[in-house]
């Protein structure tokens, strides 16, 4: 009995979805849509709803078919001076989405990533609209990040020491507050 009740417990009371979402929810039902969005680009899907309640797609927008963290990724960088990313976070729980671009690079033999809410490069900006049309098409609002770090009190996360984030209730129970503030 106390097992059913823990189980109840971390749904109401700590927002705990894992189960719901890694049973029923398809983590690849965005992963074709953005496929044919993106037809010779590097898809990387990031979905992963242990502590996750969204589907994540990485989008490479540099030339390099490779997975972050790869050895190819790594020489691309090196010989690239950077890779370029745009990474789609879809709640899978209310009509939200977050889209950040990223950059990586080597500083002193670590790989660094910064992130923005615009396209790095003025040949990204097609990606954006891209991406924001898909997004509006399936009636999801985008969130700023005044939005996504804006405290929610009474409720409880797992990784959360302190009051959660919009974002960690939506997007991702992560150990840090907001992951793209620089």
């Amino acid at each position: 009995m106390a097992d059913i009740m823990k189980v109840i417990e971390n749904v109401y009371k700590n927002g705990d979805l894992s189960f719901l979402l890694s049973s029923y929810v398809d983590k690849d039902y965005y992963l074709q849509n953005f496929k044919e969005l993106f037809v010779g680009n590097y898809i990387e899907n990031m979905t992963d709803f242990n502590y996750s309640k969204c589907f994540s797609i990485c989008i490479n927008l540099s030339d390099i078919d490779s997975p972050i963290g790869s050895q190819q990724f790594e020489q691309f960088i090196v010989e690239n001076d950077n890779v370029y990313r745009v990474d789609v976070q879809i709640s899978a729980i209310a009509p939200y989405a977050v889209v950040k671009y990223l950059r990586y690079e080597k500083k002193e033999h670590m790989l660094v990533a910064q992130s923005s809410n615009v396209p790095f490069l003025p040949n990204q900006n097609m990606y954006d609209e891209k991406i924001k049309r898909f997004l509006n098409g399936k009636g999801y609002a985008l969130l700023d990040d005044v939005e996504l770090t804006q405290a929610v009190p009474g409720v409880v996360l797992e990784l959360q020491e302190d009051t959660p984030s919009v974002y960690n209730c939506l997007f991702e129970d992560s150990s840090s507050y907001y992951p793209y503030s620089n």
